[in-house]
């Protein structure tokens, strides 16, 4: 008995509706990929405020300092590395210093969390610290760590530095530039960590997801920043040096952009422009895309916001705790 096999056309056919349909179902498989990554995200970021928020319940409703041990930046003497972008570990525990680190602010409320791999979403992934760590002083301008790369202290590497970076608006912050009492110490009623200063706590910007160091190296190596503020440099409120850092990589535009502190910068970053993830200091998370989190808005009649010892009639509602 014979058997007849398919035809051409009906191969051609077949072929034709199994192209077709991955032509419909690999980007709804992509979005759903994506969704994943940004559900891990939410999660990752609600663990951060709530240690955060833990942390401050033992210590009279008070956030950590930005530097807290980096004492160098607040005038200490003898003062101890790290500072913000120094990655040279304190001497007595540099060979152990994975070991439980405390460094910077991520250490600091680590014992609240205890999983340094939350601080990571899955959209920028792990910082290549192995290739960033032998020309740091290219990157950052700050020394090569004695040693150079040592892969047991990638978790202190990721405290000094980490994707999940604070809103320096909202906690106490030494600026190195003017000698540890500059423009985030002293702002006219400034939170400085305290919640008990924060006017809008459902509102307040606590920590911002996947936060780069600056544009160029940072963002093809996945470099955190540790601490951010507004990146939008908008003329009628406060854009210190045009931009804070502050990535938006969810379905962001895409293109080609290298240099930092640039006024165009959030313009030509090619994942500036979508959604990024962010807690607030009651403890919700939520993402918010670029031109919401970044909005400028008028204070209310006869009120002004200052910072850089400039005052504004205008102000940033999601990052100044404040107002």
């Amino acid at each position: 008995m014979s058997r007849k096999g398919f035809t051409l056309i009906e191969l051609l056919v077949v072929i034709a509706i199994i192209a077709i349909l991955a032509a419909i179902l690999f980007p709804v498989f992509a979005q759903a990929k994506e969704a994943a990554k940004k559900t891990q995200c939410v999660s990752n970021t609600k663990q951060t405020a709530l240690a955060a928020i833990m942390y401050a319940g033992d210590y009279d409703d008070v956030l950590p300092r930005h530097d807290n041990n980096g004492s160098c930046v607040y005038g200490e003497s003898p003062c101890q590395w790290p500072d913000w972008g120094d990655m040279r570990p304190p001497g007595n525990v540099a060979a152990n210093y994975d070991q439980g680190a405390s460094a910077m602010y991520w250490g600091a409320i680590e014992p609240y969390h205890k999983n340094g791999q939350i601080a990571i979403c899955p959209t920028l992934g792990k910082t290549a610290w192995s290739s960033l760590i032998p020309i740091w002083n290219t990157v950052s301008g700050n020394p090569v760590p004695v040693g150079g790369y040592q892969v047991n202290l990638e978790r202190y590497y990721n405290n000094v530095l980490g994707q999940m970076a604070i809103n320096m608006l909202l906690v106490d912050y030494g600026d190195p530039y003017t000698g540890g009492t500059g423009w985030v110490n002293n702002r006219p009623g400034a939170a400085k960590g305290r919640f008990a200063a924060v006017n809008r706590p459902a509102e307040t910007i606590l920590f911002v997801s996947e936060s780069t160091w600056d544009w160029g190296t940072s963002i093809s190596s996945n470099l955190g920043n540790g601490a951010v503020w507004p990146s939008y440099p908008n003329t009628s409120c406060d854009s210190y040096w045009a931009e804070g850092w502050t990535r938006y990589p969810h379905n962001g535009k895409r293109g080609s952009y290298t240099g930092a502190h640039y006024p165009n910068g959030p313009t030509l970053n090619p994942n500036l422009q979508g959604t990024a993830v962010f807690s607030f200091t009651d403890g919700h998370v939520k993402a918010m895309k670029y031109s919401q989190a970044e909005k400028c808005v008028a204070l209310p009649a006869g009120e002004t916001w200052a910072i850089h010892n400039t005052t504004y009639p205008t102000y940033y509602p999601y990052w100044v705790p404040e107002k």
